[in-house]
């Protein structure tokens, strides 16, 4: 594949984690107090994919081969382990002890992430700075005017609740 044809597969891979993150966090997270397995398995695809964009972007060969260089081999160890327990404890284990154990690889998992994020992003967690604020100011308006329209409704439902 050439590079243009790798960056589309790059963007849609992203844009396919980006709707299981949005799943698991729209759908995943508020019922996680009763199914935390809804939030894990969106959240283990979500991971997936975002890590295979990055591998289709790189090349799926030089990508893995960086995975597992020495300073990057515990990472990668826990990283898969994370996702492999995940899957494990959401379709095999039930009752409590699959609540407590979903619960806690999903946050081994998440952690995983945000270290897979600060090491594979050029520039490492400077760059994480630098795109995370431009990012935040993107959306910085969007935040204002969803937290002005919150604020209106919530007022209005108040304001109906006490007549």
């Amino acid at each position: 594949m050439n590079y243009q044809e790798r960056f589309r597969m790059f963007c849609a891979l992203l844009c396919l984690s980006g709707l299981f993150f949005g799943l698991g966090f729209a759908v995943g997270l508020p019922m996680i107090t009763l199914r935390p397995q809804k939030f894990a398995l969106c959240f283990t695809f979500g991971s997936l994919a975002f890590m295979m964009s990055f591998a289709i972007l790189k090349g799926p060969n030089e990508h893995f081969m960086g995975m597992l260089e020495s300073d990057r081999l515990v990472f990668t160890t826990i990283y898969f382990g994370s996702m492999l327990a995940t899957l494990y404890f959401t379709f095999s284990v039930g009752g409590v002890s699959g609540y407590f154990t979903v619960l806690a690889s999903s946050g081994l998992q998440i952690m995983a992430l945000i270290w897979y994020l600060i090491s594979f992003i050029p520039g490492g967690a400077a760059g994480m700075s630098v795109l995370f604020s431009g990012i935040l100011k993107m959306l910085k308006p969007l935040l204002v005017g969803c937290a002005k329209i919150w604020k209106k409704f919530i007022t209005s439902v108040f304001n109906w609740v006490t007549q």
